[in-house]
C-alpha cells in the first residue's frame, strides 16, 4: 500500500507515511498533503478517521496553495467529503470588482447550485469588516485521489466562471484557455448556465460517448429536453477527413447511447447535440459534418458554436449587465 499508518494504544492515528514520506499534522486529525504525493493512489487507502488538507507543495516550511483551500475526508471506499474554505482580506484584494460583491455573489451562486443541482452544500459566510470567510462542501466519488482532486478543482472553476458572467466582469476569454478541459469548465459550462440551461455537468472521461457536457432545459410543454455538448479545443478542418469521421462517430454515439440522469433517476437520451469548439470551423467543416450525418432527424438536431460565437454571446451578457 502507498499509504501506511500506525495507531496508538487508544486506536488513534499517530503517524502517516505516503510513499515513504511522513506527513505533518498539528492535531493528529488533519494532515497537510501535497497533491503530487497522492498521484495514482487509491482513495480506498485513506484512513477513515483523519482528513487531508491538500496543497500544491511545501518548501522551507511555506505552504503553497494554488486554488481555494480544500480538505478531504473519507465517507466510503470511493466517496469523499471535500470541505472548501475560501477567505480573503480587503487590504490585499486586487480584483476588478469589490471583494464584498464578489464573495456575496459566490455565496448566492453556491446556494442556488445546492438547490438546483445538489452537488454543493453551503455551510457558512462571515464578514468581519476586514476578512470575508466562505465555507462550502461537496461529496465526490472517484477511485483515486487524482479523481477526487480533479473533480473538486473542476467544481471551483465552474463556480469562478459563473461568478464572472453573473457580475459582468470579463470572464476567462477563450484564447486564455490552455486545453479542452479548461475551455469546457471555465468557459462553456458557465455560459450554458447563463443561457438558462439547468443540470449542467461535466462528463468528460466518464464513458461520455460523445457528450463531454450534459445539460437540460424545460420546454414550453413543461417537459425536460436533454442536450449534450461535444467539446473540441482548437480548429476543426473540413480537410481533415479522420477528424470529421471521428466527430461523426461521436455524434452517432451521443444520440444512440442512453445515460443515467441523477435527477430523474432513470436512463435518458439526448434530443439535441451542440458541437462547440474554441477555434474556427474551416474548409467547410460544418457542411461536411452535416453531409455525413445520414439521419435527417439527427442532422436537424445538431448545432454548432465556435470561439467567435461564444465571445459574441458573452459580450451580450456584459452589455446587459452594464445597462442595469
Amino acid at each position: 500500500m502507498a499509504i501506511k499508518f500506525s495507531r496508538d494504544k487508544d486506536n488513534l492515528v499517530e503517524q502517516i507515511l505516503i510513499n515513504g514520506e511522513e506527513i505533518d499534522s498539528d492535531d493528529g486529525e488533519v494532515y497537510l498533503v501535497p497533491k503530487g504525493l497522492l498521484k495514482g493512489i487509491s482513495f480506498n487507502e485513506m484512513p477513515h478517521d483523519v482528513s487531508f488538507e491538500i496543497c500544491d507543495k511545501v518548501e522551507d516550511d511555506i505552504v503553497y496553495v494554488g486554488t481555494c483551500p480544500m480538505t478531504i475526508s473519507k465517507v466510503s471506499g470511493k466517496k469523499a467529503h471535500v470541505h472548501f474554505e475560501d477567505s480573503s482580506r480587503r487590504k490585499y484584494w486586487d480584483g476588478d470588482i469589490g471583494l464584498k460583491l464578489y464573495m456575496e455573489t459566490k455565496r448566492e451562486l453556491i446556494k442556488e447550485r445546492e438547490k438546483e443541482i445538489g452537488d454543493l452544500k453551503f455551510e457558512s459566510y462571515e464578514d468581519d469588516g476586514d476578512y470575508i470567510f466562505l465555507t462550502f462542501s461537496a461529496e465526490i466519488e472517484a477511485i483515486t485521489f487524482d479523481g477526487i482532486i480533479t473533480s473538486a478543482e473542476q467544481l471551483l472553476k465552474e463556480i469562478e466562471g459563473t461568478i464572472e458572467l453573473t457580475i459582468g466582469s470579463p470572464f476567462k476569454n477563450v484564447e486564455d484557455t490552455h486545453d479542452e478541459q479548461d475551455f469546457a469548465v471555465s468557459v462553456v459550462i458557465p455560459l450554458l448556465r447563463k443561457l438558462g440551461f439547468s443540470n449542467v455537468r461535466y462528463n468528460h472521461g466518464r464513458r461520455e460517448f460523445g457528450r463531454d457536457i450534459i445539460f437540460s432545459r424545460k420546454t414550453e410543454f413543461d417537459d425536460f429536453e436533454f442536450w449534450g455538448a461535444q467539446v473540441k479545443y482548437g480548429d476543426v478542418s473540413g480537410a481533415a477527413n479522420s477528424e470529421i469521421e471521428f466527430i461523426i462517430s461521436q455524434v452517432d454515439d451521443a444520440f444512440k447511447v442512453p445515460f443515467y440522469d441523477l435527477y430523474t433517476k432513470r436512463k435518458e437520451r439526448i434530443s439535441k447535440l451542440l458541437i462547440v469548439i474554441s477555434g474556427k470551423f474551416t474548409e467547410n467543416a460544418i457542411e461536411k459534418i452535416c453531409e455525413k450525418i445520414e439521419s435527417h432527424a439527427l442532422k436537424n438536431n445538431v448545432s454548432f458554436m465556435d470561439g467567435a460565437k461564444i465571445e459574441t454571446i458573452a459580450e451580450k451578457f456584459r452589455k446587459l449587465r452594464e445597462t442595469k
